[in-house]
């Protein structure tokens, strides 16, 4: 698996819509696929694409795809040392749930409606489902028995979906945010060099800088000792 993709199919119809009601507007779910692009790009994370769908559909044509978690994919497969990638692995699927609430935080800031109001449907189970398979990827390593557990914390969730709401909600990252709806509106996709450039000049926050540093450091003690 090389790439994850975030299918918005569902999560963007409001209850009423499933049972027959209006559908949500293209100019929203545009957004909604912004924001995915926005938090993306906050945390340092690769947007590989973003899509819409050219003739206002609501399934899996509209979409974002962005680099995986290579650390969890690595631990998942029992390559490479547990406790060095576990603190990569954490912190990367940590973001991957944000970037999976940042449909939801900036569909809720479109539509002008609280968060709490917004059918997050996939987006909210995704998010669910992906702090559920690291838990899962843990205990099946002896060597994580006793390592940082953060993401099984009360409330772990909400603090996640806290973080992609400040990136959304915050106001100098507003034009930022309608710059990639329009774009999706009148292109349909964009590819990741056109995304940053879109984005060039916001503001991002690099929450694996640390980590880099702890291993270069332990990388550099390892070939001292040799």
């Amino acid at each position: 698996m090389d790439k994850i993709r975030i299918p918005n199919i569902e999560h963007l119809l409001p209850p009423q819509r499933r049972a027959g009601a209006a559908p949500v507007s293209r100019e929203t779910i545009a957004y909604h696929e912004a924001g995915h692009v926005l938090v993306a790009h906050y945390y340092h994370r690769e947007v590989l694409h973003a899509a819409l769908d050219p003739w206002g559909g609501q399934g899996a044509a509209n979409h974002v795809e962005f680099a995986p978690n290579r650390a969890l994919q690595l631990l998942a497969r029992r390559a490479g040392s547990p406790t060095q990638l576990w603190p990569e692995a954490l912190r990367q699927t940590q973001i991957t749930v944000r970037i999976l609430f940042g449909g939801p935080a900036a569909q809720a800031l479109q539509q002008r409606v609280p968060f709490d109001q917004i059918d997050g449907g996939d987006d909210h189970h995704n998010a669910a489902r992906t702090l559920w398979f690291l838990e899962d990827v843990r205990r099946k390593h002896v060597e994580l028995a006793e390592t940082d557990t953060e993401h099984r914390r009360p409330g772990a969730l909400e603090a996640l979906a806290g973080d992609a709401r400040r990136v959304v909600e915050r106001t100098a990252n507003e034009p930022f945010l309608t710059r990639i709806a329009d774009r999706l509106l009148s292109a349909t996709r964009i590819e990741g060099e056109e995304i940053r450039e879109l984005l060039a000049g916001m503001e991002r926050q690099d929450p694996m800088a640390e980590i880099h540093r702890q291993l270069t450091r332990w990388r550099l003690d390892t070939d001292q000792d040799r």
